[in-house]
């Protein structure tokens, strides 16, 4: 039997390269609030005098979180710290979706419990000019024909639900899961009948959050995302492709 305590020591010792500590130390001050969203970082000969390393190392670092989504590089024009928002820094993850449809199946059922549980709580705590915004919204979407307009009045709706539910984690997170989702509604919304559909259940899910019948609107949320994702899978399967 083998001894827990050899197996440890011959574990080989991972060293962080000097771009890897660059990035962090910069990750680390955006965590701290000394670089917020917009910064300029200085240029590289600065960075790296101050941080005692090589200009090679800190432009992999800044590569680095580029590709991240935390920085912004303008042709020209040195680097940025980036809006810091889900669509900045999800674009990872989105990848990650795009290599299997299992990926994309367990988004929407992440979405479904988030969206039913936000739902929800918002039928409790919306207040009468939240509920007048959302009808609003609906009015609109009756007549949009174009499917990025949809989309952006799409998540106006949502987001005024989040924010009703009362609950800044539980917004960050709806917010995270919709615009991981985009990617791959963006075939789908241009297809026949699925405006017309999402329409439909936004409507279901007012008249419940109108009642303020919290079990409705979960119920009603739910449905809403196994459309959501019946369409995108549909649109997939026939050859229309992720985005």
């Amino acid at each position: 039997m083998s001894d827990p305590a050899k197996l440890e020591f011959e574990k080989p010792i991972v060293r962080e390269s000097v771009a890897e500590l660059v990035a962090h130390r910069l990750l680390e001050m955006v965590k701290a609030g000394i670089l917020k969203s917009g910064d300029q970082l200085p240029p590289e000969r600065e960075l790296a005098v101050s941080l005692n390393v090589s200009r090679p190392s800190v432009r992999e670092a800044i590569r680095g979180l580029s590709i991240l989504g935390v920085v912004r590089t303008r042709q020209g024009g040195g680097a940025y710290i980036s809006e810091l928002d889900a669509e900045s820094l999800l674009g990872p993850i989105q990848f990650f979706l795009s290599l299997e449809d299992m990926n994309i199946r367990e988004l929407y059922d992440a979405r479904s419990l988030i969206e039913s549980d936000v739902a929800r709580r918002a039928a409790e705590h919306i207040t009468d000019e939240e509920l007048q915004q959302l009808q609003q919204l609906i009015d609109e979407q009756k007549a949009i024909d174009d499917a990025l307009a949809f989309r952006l009045s799409d998540f106006a709706f949502h987001e005024t639900i989040w924010k009703a539910a009362r609950n800044a984690f539980l917004k960050r997170i709806g917010e995270s899961l919709n615009v991981l989702g985009l990617e791959f509604r963006k075939r789908a919304s241009e297809t026949g009948g699925v405006l017309e559909q999402s329409v439909r259940d936004h409507k279901r899910l007012l008249d419940a959050l109108k009642a303020h019948d919290p079990d409705a609107a979960a119920a009603a949320a739910a449905r809403h995302m196994r459309n959501v994702y019946k369409s995108t899978i549909a649109q997939d399967k026939t050859g229309g492709g992720r985005g």
